[in-house]
């Protein structure tokens, strides 16, 4: 009694010493993320940036409709107050209102008055004359902002407009805020599209005015990413990727203040500050282009409220204006100028527009005014310091040189580690586990659930970091359930917790964080049994290989780690999952039913929401969706499982063979309402090989068969009405060839990009982020796709030859390790076994029009299964007295 007291107190005070410890260790994350947000803010000084011949402040100003003296007197005071350049907006529907009809009369005079003046112009080309539109940007609204529908009719305005006006304009920018409606007419915001039209413009302009400098679309603020709106880094990005970076010298963005002063650190997509411009160039030089200046075309704060931009009082609007201009001037040389918001707009003195004025609509002076008119650069502009000299925030609140801050924060986790693992050897665990096995049945599913429900609610970056670690307790001692939630969690992929650490957000599906958390059991068991790698184990590890070597080709960082994590080392996570923990028989088959639950949970999601009237309408015929976006998505996913639920079904003892069955109808149809044509195909050819390998069994396989060859051919049955009527029901679907021609356009880019990354590919993730610019010219299609719709594209634009090279090794190396084949194994391994290789097969051929590796659902299960299938062969291969002892 008394040893069982003092033991119970250490374990106590042990568990106090790791709560401590844990808090310890998130203050030093917390800190390592604050520290290195300033050290990123900092190295984006680092890159050179190139220098542009433009005068540091200017303003937006908006001069059509006014008499020719009063603007003449206008733009003379602008200049006398300080500023360097202007920017105004040219209409190609006023300029060019017919085909070939040039109207310049306004432009050659406007342009003559502000080069008068000593400004620079930078002219803003925008708009479209109806002639030029697209059908849906006429009517039933007519929309004079929307794009063209031909981008080589707005090149060729651009074209002339250079041609008159290339003695007088060095600065262009193409179109303005195509990022947000009505700005790129009535239909879907398209960053693709506006490289597009951006390539062809800048082209034209450089084909006649040489020292021509072509500024990007001053992209509006916004935090949205949807089909209305897109936040400037992630369309910049987009633009980069369709390869519009050698089209532009500058990117104009438009970092107003939305009420936060300038001072505000804060740099993050959802967030609206003055910081949005350096936001916006740690997106440039993580693409590697930190040799692109910005140019800030319209900043400012707003005085009237209500406003659309937020809004200030007067005399926080005059003092964060000069603040701004101080922080662009001093710490930002990658900044080519600032320009206010406008001078005056065009527009009724009520208008919000207004609060930006220089001046009252009256003509009565502003601080705002006079602190811009007034303002004059201190000092030299600031340079680019060197790595030495970089500082960052250091834990106590103070600034510290970097290495020295990194150095202090990795000593503080490795002692919070050290004592960590000291305080951890001091509590029981064996005991506690030994107390866990032995508990209820009962006990174990409400554990399992109170944390999963509880990872489900919690928001809290700690409290996530809790749940992560009672998770790996958890499969510590029962790691077979939990490498079975890993197998069921695989489709919901985009069901993923958000952890925000800092600026960043991590994004974790739910079978990576239940790989994540298996590991450690993994390395416990893999120790026990002295587990040790085989050929086929090392081949699988090969794509981890390729992977990294493939990094040489990358520019969207995230992706790539994102893509390495989802795509490769959770299958890698599966795969040995099922090598070290799947030691019988028995254990597969659980492990199957875990599979098969995930994918009926699926096609209930999808029925459930299919019958309450959602889905997806192509063709005339609403589409099932599942936990995806995409029905072919989620027909991907039922193919697969249907063949595994018949296999377990077929397995399943007498009793349970009505209710598994039923799953089996089921899935297939939930997956007979995605209405994909390529699951229909994988459905076909993984029922052939499943018949064919029934047929060709054994004997005692011979007896399975009969015993079971009425549901079979109520099956089959049931399986010939609903393709009957999918058929008719999906007439026009099936018939539509719209889309296989547009699926050929697809993968003759996917090949392009092969042809030009053609040994080691463009990575995990990758595919997205290069995809566009080798899409042919002509109207856009099929222009955000994640995948090729392709096996073999997969391989080739992914891991390039390397691939190709790795999935030739690994099913050579298989077919070597094949002994006896499963005809050795139990009948229900054998049907299992069938079951497997029939969903392979269905993959396979599904994969020929879809995906097969680059969806993380998809490549998870792949890995799984192939594995199952290895151990099915090795325990055919063991003696079965060997195998039961």
């Amino acid at each position: 009694m008394n040893h069982d007291w003092r033991l119970w107190l250490r374990t106590g005070l042990a568990a106090f010493r790791l709560a401590l410890l844990y808090g310890v260790l998130c203050w030093l994350l917390l800190a390592a993320g604050l520290a290195g947000r300033s050290l990123q803010a900092e190295s984006v000084q680092r890159a050179p940036t190139a220098s542009v011949a433009l005068p540091f402040r200017g303003i937006t100003a908006e001069l059509d409709a006014l008499p020719a003296a009063e603007r003449q007197n206008r733009l003379a005071t602008l200049h006398a107050d300080g500023y360097g350049w202007l920017r105004h907006r040219f209409d190609w529907g006023i300029l060019e209102p017919q085909p070939g009809r040039f109207d310049w009369a306004g432009a050659d005079a406007l342009l003559a008055d502000i080069g008068a003046a000593g400004l620079e112009p930078i002219v803003v080309l925008d708009g479209s004359p109806a002639w030029a539109r697209a059908a849906h940007d006429r009517a039933p609204t007519d929309n004079p902002l929307a794009p063209p529908a031909d981008p080589a009719d707005f090149a060729r305005f651009a074209a002339a407009f250079a041609a008159r006006y290339g003695d007088q304009v060095r600065f262009y920018q193409i179109w303005d805020e195509p990022n947000v409606a009505p700005h790129w007419g009535n239909q879907l915001i398209e960053p693709i599209a506006y490289a597009r039209l951006l390539q062809q413009a800048s082209a034209a302009i450089r084909a006649v005015d040489g020292d021509a400098q072509l500024i990007t679309a001053a992209l509006a603020p916004t935090v949205d990413r949807g089909h209305l709106a897109i936040d400037e880094p992630y369309f910049l990005q987009r633009m980069i990727a369709a390869g519009a970076a050698p089209a532009f010298d500058l990117v104009a963005v438009q970092p107003f203040g939305f009420g936060h002063s300038p001072a505000n650190p804060r740099q993050a997509p959802d967030l609206l500050n003055f910081q949005r411009a350096a936001l916006i160039r740690r997106t440039l030089v993580a693409a590697g282009l930190a040799d692109k200046p910005l140019l800030a075309a319209r900043f400012g704060w707003n005085r009237r409220a209500p406003s659309p931009w937020g809004s200030v009082t007067a005399a926080d609007q005059a003092r964060y204006a000069g603040a701004a201009l101080d922080l662009g001037w001093r710490d930002w040389p990658w900044l080519a100028g600032m320009g206010w918001a406008v001078e005056r707009p065009d527009a009724p003195p009520a208008a919000p527009a207004w609060g930006f004025a220089v001046v009252e609509s009256d003509g009565a002076a502003t601080q705002l005014g006079d602190v811009l008119a007034g303002w004059q650069p201190a000092g030299a502009r600031g340079g680019n310091p060197s790595p030495a000299s970089l500082s960052v925030t250091a834990p106590w609140g103070g600034e510290a040189p970097a290495w020295f801050v990194v150095l202090l924060i990795g000593a503080g986790i490795g002692l919070v580690g050290w004592r960590g693992w000291a305080a951890a050897r001091l509590l029981p665990w064996r005991r506690l586990a030994a107390a866990y096995r032995g508990a209820p049945q009962g006990l174990h599913m409400a554990a399992w659930g109170a944390l999963l429900l509880a990872y489900y609610f919690v928001t809290w970056p700690p409290l996530i970091g809790l749940t992560w670690l009672g998770w790996a307790l958890l499969a510590l001692a029962q790691p077979q359930i939990g490498l079975g939630l890993a197998a069921a969690l695989l489709p919901f992929y985009f069901q993923h917790k958000e952890v925000g650490w800092v600026d960043a957000t991590l994004a974790a599906p739910p079978a990576t964080v239940a790989i994540a958390c298996l590991l450690p059991a993994l390395l416990v068991v893999a120790r026990r049994q002295r587990f040790r790698p085989t050929a086929v184990d090392w081949v699988a590890l090969a794509l981890l290989g390729a992977s990294l070597l493939a990094a040489v080709n990358v520019w969207h960082w995230p992706a790539y780690w994102h893509g390495l994590a989802t795509l490769v080392l959770t299958p890698l996570g599966l795969w040995f999952g099922v090598r070290v923990l799947a030691r019988n028989e028995q254990a597969l088959l659980r492990l199957a039913m875990w599979l098969a639950a995930g994918g009926l949970v699926v096609a209930a999601w999808g029925l459930v929401a299919w019958l309450l009237g959602a889905g997806i309408v192509v063709d005339g015929v609403r589409r099932l969706v599942g936990p995806h976006f995409s029905p072919n998505h989620t027909a991907l996913y039922l193919d697969r499982t249907f063949f595994v639920a018949l296999g377990l079904a077929l397995a399943a003892p007498r009793r349970w063979r009505r209710w598994t069955l039923a799953s089996c109808g089921l899935v297939l149809v939930a997956l007979l309402l995605t209405g994909s044509r390529g699951a229909l195909l994988g459905l076909g050819a993984g029922a052939a090989v499943m018949a064919l390998l029934a047929l060709h069994r054994r004997p005692a396989l011979g007896r399975w068969l009969r015993l079971r060859r009425a549901p079979l051919i109520w099956l089959g049955a049931a399986v010939g009405v609903a393709l009957t009527l999918l058929a008719a029901a999906l007439g026009e679907r099936l018939l539509n060839w719209q889309t296989v021609l547009l699926r050929g356009e697809l993968w003759r880019a996917a090949l392009a990009l092969w042809e030009a990354h053609p040994w080691v590919g463009v990575g995990p993730g990758g595919f997205f982020w290069h995809y566009p610019a080798f899409l042919p010219p002509g109207p856009l299609v099929e222009a955000n796709q994640l995948h090729p719709h392709n096996l073999w594209l997969e391989l080739g634009t992914t891991w390039g030859v390397l691939g190709l090279v790795w999935c030739g090794a690994l099913l050579w190396v298989t077919v070597r390790t094949r002994r006896r084949g499963v005809t050795q194994s139990s009948a229900p391994a054998v049907w299992l076994a069938t079951g497997l290789v029939a969903g392979v097969t269905a993959g396979v051929v599904h994969g020929q029009t879809d995906a097969f590796f680059l969806l993380a659902d998809i490549a998870g299960w792949n890995a799984l299964v192939w594995a199952m299938l290895i151990q099915l062969d090795r325990f055919a291969a063991i003696p079965r007295r060997r195998l039961q002892s």
